[in-house]
């Protein structure tokens, strides 16, 4: 498969082999049955041999009869021959089973392969749409630290499974660089800032100024606000009322208050990009939280037109929501008329919808936000506007220790955890493969390591927590990345030492295996679409993993290479390189790459 920005409309195709097989199938019952009647074709559990099953049970009241007799009959009635993909049927238990033909099925199947090329596994369902992405988006001088790296990397994923699905793709990387705890940065850095320092090492310099603001705060008293607090505007704590002047002169447009902020926003961001130039992630768009503060007022007027704000006795609005069902309020702007998280991010939604008229936005932002996301989306429809906005949450990544906390230091960077991973790969390289050049095992440790973390993640559904452990992220075995780029490198060394002369001939695919396999390979359309449907990477790992299963079961018992027909050597080594082929795309939809040795 290309490269998600490579991909051309014009070659983007939604008819694969089994969508016809398919097709086929619900034409021929429904002939039978009569009607336009709801057909659930499914795949049979492991235990039945059949390719395909549809249950009878749904037709047995309107029909009349027994769900296996309904089935006998379809059975009976249903023509195949040889150049139906339907091979045979059999009424079983109420459900009706369905053999393909394997010769015209085994033919079609290398048909698509040959015609679509690396664009395998690509459909045409967003021909014509378009979809921006809200991912990764960290805050400004704070570390990438392990939190971060989950919407960095479902994000990235997402992206590419649209544009495999044909959409027009843009990722907005939605900086956090405004806010209340810049006040706290700035005055901070007043007290002790060092620039020597800070130029050394920026992020953890200005990590370390931050932490020590929240301790300093604690010891002269008073309630100190947490870092998302945006709502008060005065405190018990004198340290959190510099700092809300701080960011005041911020907000106003003071000189050195704005030249230190633009300062932390370019190490940052130089920061950043080291990391994400690393992970192989690509964003179309970077416009922080700042880039929106200026377009709040029409959010306001809107707000105001719309009649669904609550002007508050102090001044600030609010939006109940209880009509539609959400009990807790939303505030949009302070007594002192000034935004809030709220407000800067129905800017957003509005920017985006007028600038690149999107058919879905997606926040690819944790679970914590559910409720929030809910609050604003509801606003976003409660002022006319009907663009469908998704929040794609997922699960946190803990610490054994506990939640992750930048206030109180207790962070992991994930400097640290890619470097930790690159020199355990680069070890077990060593070990295993001292025949590789040093370049090589440089090259190769890099790919595995960033493979592994990224599909530690990716192969599980997103909704689930994540406990931070150095060990489960980083093993080299079991449904791992480090298995798959094996299996491709494997694959890739056999058909380095092929030399087939005979013809590759689909028909000669005669072993159970061997059919088993291509019809594995052929579900990989169908695993991309569903991945898109579901927001969900997973599916795409989860596909890959019982592939490479099902191509190490093929390859233990069908020889390959000592065949005893040219022929069948030429077909069966076609097959290979078809799997090759899937497991680099798939992977690739998870942002991982291959490597050709291993």
């Amino acid at each position: 498969m290309n490269s998600p920005t490579e991909i051309k409309s014009d070659i983007l195709i939604t008819d694969y082999a089994m969508d016809r097989a398919a097709r086929e199938i619900r034409e021929k019952v429904s002939e039978v049955l009569g009607g336009n009647p709801e057909i659930d074709l499914r795949v049979p559990p492991p235990d039945i041999a059949a390719h395909f099953a549809i249950p009878c049970f749904p037709y047995a009241k309107t029909m009349r009869k027994a769900p296996n007799a309904i089935a006998q009959e379809l059975a009976d009635k249903i023509t195949v021959g040889a150049d139906n993909y339907i091979g045979r049927l059999e009424a079983l238990n109420g459900y009706l089973n369905i053999y393909l033909n394997i010769p015209k099925t085994t033919g079609e199947i290398f048909s698509d392969f040959e015609t679509y090329g690396n664009s395998y596994g690509c459909n045409s369902t967003g021909k014509g749409k378009t979809v921006v992405i809200d991912f990764s988006s960290p805050n400004i001088a704070k570390p990438f630290s392990v939190g971060n790296i989950r919407s960095t990397v479902i994000g990235q994923s997402i992206y590419n499974i649209y544009a495999a699905n044909g959409y027009k793709t843009i990722g907005d990387n939605h900086l956090g660089d405004w806010g209340t705890q810049f006040g706290k940065l700035l005055y901070a850095y007043e007290l002790w800032g060092d620039d020597e320092k800070i130029r050394q090492n920026p992020i953890k310099e200005l990590l370390n100024l931050y932490v020590k603001f929240h301790a300093e705060a604690k010891q002269v008293g008073g309630n100190a606000a947490s870092e998302e607090d945006e709502n008060s505007e005065t405190s018990e704590n004198p340290m959190e009322n510099e700092a809300r002047k701080r960011f005041k002169m911020l907000e106003e447009g003071d000189a050195e208050a704005t030249r230190l902020w633009k300062w932390f926003v370019d190490l940052s961001l130089t920061d950043f990009d080291k990391i994400y130039n690393r992970l192989g992630i690509h964003f179309d768009l970077t416009l922080g939280e700042s880039f929106y503060n200026d377009k709040t007022d029409e959010v306001i007027k809107l707000i105001n037109e719309k009649g669904i704000g609550t002007r508050e006795a102090d001044g600030s609005l609010l939006i109940r929501l209880d009509e539609q069902g959400i009990t807790t309020p939303i505030l949009v702007q302070k007594k002192d008329g000034a935004s809030l998280y709220a407000t800067r991010d129905l800017a957003g939604l509005i920017y985006r919808i007028r600038e690149y008229n999107p058919d879905i936005i997606m926040y690819v932002v944790g679970s914590e936000q559910k409720l929030y996301f809910q609050q604003c989306l509801k606003v976003l429809d409660l002022m006319g506007f009907n663009t469908r906005a998704v929040h794609i949450d997922f699960g946190m990544v803990s610490l054994k220790e506990g939640k992750m906390s930048t206030r109180e230091g207790r962070v992991i960077f994930f400097e640290d955890v890619i470097e930790e991973a690159y020199q355990r790969a680069l070890k077990i390289l060593e070990e295993k493969r001292p025949d590789l050049s040093p370049e090589e095992r440089l090259e190769i440790a890099e790919v595995v390591a960033v493979g592994a973390i990224k599909f530690n993640d990716l192969s599980q559904s997103r909704q689930k927590n994540v406990v931070f452990d150095w060990d489960k992220m980083l093993a080299f075995d079991g449904d791992t990345a480090p298995y798959l780029q094996y299996s491709y490198a494997r694959v890739m060394s056999l058909l380095r030492k092929a030399d087939a002369a005979g013809q590759v001939m689909p028909e000669l695919l005669t072993e159970p295996e061997e059919f088993s396999l291509l019809r594995r390979l052929a579900r990989f359309p169908e695993a991309v679409a569903e991945a898109a449907k579901e927001f969900a990477p997973h599916i795409i790992a989860q596909y890959l993993i019982e592939t490479a299963r099902i191509f190490t079961e093929f390859y233990g018992r069908v020889p390959v290479l000592k065949a005893a027909d040219e022929n069948i050597i030429a077909t069966r080594l076609q097959l290979v390189r078809y799997y090759a082929e899937v497991m680099k795309s798939g992977l690739a939809l998870l942002g991982i790459k291959t490597v050709e040795r291993m």
